[in-house]
C-alpha cells in the first residue's frame, strides 16, 4: 500500500514554525515622465529567508490557520481550515520561507536528512494560481524514484552513475538563498536555477501510483501464488579463527556464500540468529551486531548474499531476481545450520535489515515451523506487496507478502529508526502490523536506516530481550 508522495510525510515541521509573517508584499513606485502622464512600475522588495521555528504563526503557502503534526521521523503540515496536509518532509533539520525565484512570494523549502549517506536533500513547495505544489533535486522527473540524481546530471552535464549518486547531496544555503548541490568527493559546488526544477502536484502524484500499481484494480483479496525457491546445497566449510569465531563457506547451486559464525563464551547448543544483510551491503558491516547477539547468550551466523552483497556493484533493477537469489541464500544457509558447532538448530531466529528484512520476513511465513520468531530492523515489506516472480522455465507468480504475513503466527518484532527518511513509505509498517498481531513496532529515537554504532548496540540488547519475553 503506497502512500501519495506529497502527503506522505510533511510533519517534519510540527514542532519547528517560527518568527513572523511571511507575506512581503510588492510596492508601487510612480515616476512622472511629463506633466500630463505618470508611468507605474512594479518593484518587489527583497525577502529574507525566514528560519521557521515554534514562534512563527504566519501565513505558509496562502494558508493562514495551521499547525503541524510530527510523526515517527516525518512532519506534516496541516490546513486547520480544511484538516488536510498540504506539505511534508522526512529527517527534517531546518525549514525555510524563502523567495528563490524573486517573486515576493515565498516557498517553503525543507532541508531533510536522509538517504543511503544520511546526507541532505532539499524539497520545496510553491503555491501558484492556487495550486501547491512540490520539487526535489534528487529525484528531479521521477518522484517516486530513488534519490540518484539523474535528471540533475543531465541538465548540468554532471557523470553521475549508480556508482557514485551517493556521494552527493543537495542543500538550501539561507545566506546564499540558493540550492546547492555538492559532490562530497572533490567538494565541487552546483547553483541550482529556479528553471531547471521539475514541479509535481497531488493529483499528480496520485496519478503516478495508480500508474505505477497497476490501474485502480483492488488486489487485497487476491492470494499469494506459492513461490518455489530451487536451490541445491553442499556441506559448509568451516574455518576456525578462535573458539567463539569461525569463518564459514557456505554453498547454494556451486556457489559459495561467505559467513562467519560467533559463539558465545561456554558449552552450547545455542539458539542461533541468522543474520540477513541489506542490499549491497556485505556481511562484515554486520559484524558487530552479530557479536553483540553472542555477547548476550546466542550464536550469530552472519553472511552475505552471493550476488548483491558488493556495495561497489551495479545496482540491480530487477527486485524479483534479487529475491530469488537473496532467498535462496537463505534457504542454503538455513539448511546448513546443523553442520555448524555450538547450534541449536530447533531455536532458530531470522533478523533481517532493509531488503534483507524482507528476505528474512518471507522465508519465516514460508518455513514458519523452522523459525521461532523474527527480528526485523528497517525492512522494505512494501518490495513483496505485489512482486512479479518468473522462473526460468517461463511460469510466472505473484508474490503477495502480506497475504503471506497475515497467516503468518510467529513472534516479530519491527525496528525503525526516527531519523530514517530512507525514501520508502513509513507506514507501510501499519499494514505489517495489522496483519500480524504478534508483531510489535520498536521507534529508536535518534537512529538512521542503518542502526550503527550505540543505536546498533540498543536494538540487539532490546532484541535479546524480546526473545527472552517469547519464551517465557
Amino acid at each position: 500500500m503506497k502512500k501519495s508522495l506529497l502527503t506522505l510525510s510533511a510533519t517534519t515541521l510540527a514542532m519547528c514554525l517560527v518568527m513572523t509573517s511571511c507575506s512581503q508584499a510588492p510596492t508601487e513606485e510612480v515616476t512622472s515622465s511629463s506633466s500630463e502622464e505618470s508611468i507605474t512600475e512594479t518593484t518587489v522588495e527583497p525577502f529574507e529567508p525566514i528560519l521557521i521555528t515554534e514562534d512563527y504563526d504566519g501565513p505558509i503557502l496562502g494558508v493562514e490557520n495551521w499547525h503541524i503534526e510530527s510523526h515517527a521521523y516525518w512532519n506534516t503540515f496541516i490546513n486547520d481550515d480544511t484538516e488536510e496536509e498540504f506539505a511534508y518532509a522526512t529527517g527534517n533539520d531546518e525549514y525555510y520561507l524563502a523567495d528563490l525565484n524573486g517573486d515576493g512570494d515565498p516557498e517553503l523549502v525543507f532541508n531533510e536528512k536522509w538517504g543511503l549517506n544520511n546526507g541532505y536533500h532539499t524539497r520545496v513547495y510553491k503555491l501558484e494560481d492556487g495550486v501547491i505544489s512540490f520539487a526535489e533535486i534528487c529525484t528531479g522527473t521521477h518522484p517516486l524514484g530513488t534519490c540518484n540524481y539523474e535528471y540533475f546530471g543531465e541538465v548540468y552535464d554532471v557523470d553521475i552513475d549508480v556508482t557514485n549518486y551517493s556521494y552527493y547531496t543537495d542543500v538550501y544555503d539561507p545566506e546564499r538563498n540558493m540550492i546547492i548541490v555538492t559532490d562530497t568527493t572533490t567538494g565541487t559546488e552546483y547553483e541550482v536555477l529556479w528553471e531547471s526544477l521539475v514541479w509535481f502536484t497531488q493529483d499528480e502524484i496520485d496519478a503516478m501510483i495508480e500508474e505505477e500499481e497497476g490501474g485502480s484494480t483492488d488486489t487485497a483479496d487476491i492470494p499469494s501464488d506459492d513461490i518455489d525457491i530451487s536451490y541445491s546445497t553442499a556441506e559448509p566449510v568451516i574455518t576456525d579463527i578462535t573458539d567463539t569465531e569461525k569463518e564459514i563457506t557456505f554453498y547454494r547451486d556451486d556457489m559459495e556464500i561467505e559467513g562467519k559464525l560467533y559463539l558465545p563464551e561456554g558449552d552450547g547448543p545455542f539458539p542461533v540468529i541468522v543474520l540477513c544483510c541489506g542490499l549491497m551491503q556485505p556481511y562484515s558491516d554486520y559484524e558487530a551486531d552479530a557479536q553483540g547477539f553472542a555477547d548476550n547468550g546466542y550464536a550469530a551466523v552472519v553472511f552475505s548474499f552471493i550476488d548483491y552483497s558488493d556495495p561497489d556493484g551495479e545496482q540491480p533493477t530487477d527486485f524479483s531476481n534479487v529475491f530469488m537469489s537473496e532467498t535462496g541464500d537463505l534457504y542454503a544457509v538455513m539448511d546448513s545450520l546443523e553442520y555448524l558447532p555450538g547450534v541449536d538448530i530447533d531455536n532458530v531466529y531470522l533478523w533481517g535489515h532493509s531488503f534483507g528484512g524482507f528476505v528474512a520476513a518471507f522465508a519465516g511465513c514460508d518455513r514458519e515451523s523452522e523459525v521461532a520468531g523474527l527480528i526485523l530492523v528497517e525492512p522494505t515489506i512494501v518490495a513483496g506487496e505485489e512482486l512479479p516472480i518468473t522462473y526460468e522455465d517461463g511460469t510466472s507468480a505473484t508474490l503477495r507478502i502480506y497475504d503471506l504475513l497475515d497467516s503468518c503466527n510467529l513472534d516479530t518484532v519491527i525496528y525503525m529508526g526516527s531519523h530514517d527518511g530512507f525514501g520508502d513509505d513509513p507506514t507501510s509498517f501499519d499494514q505489517v502490523l495489522d496483519v500480524m498481531p504478534s508483531a510489535e513496532l520498536v521507534i529508536v529515537d535518534g537512529a538512521d536506516h542503518f542502526f550503527e554504532g550505540e543505536y546498533g548496540q540498543q536494538m540487539v540488547e532490546d532484541a535479546c530481550d524480546k526473545i527472552d519475553s517469547w519464551n517465557e
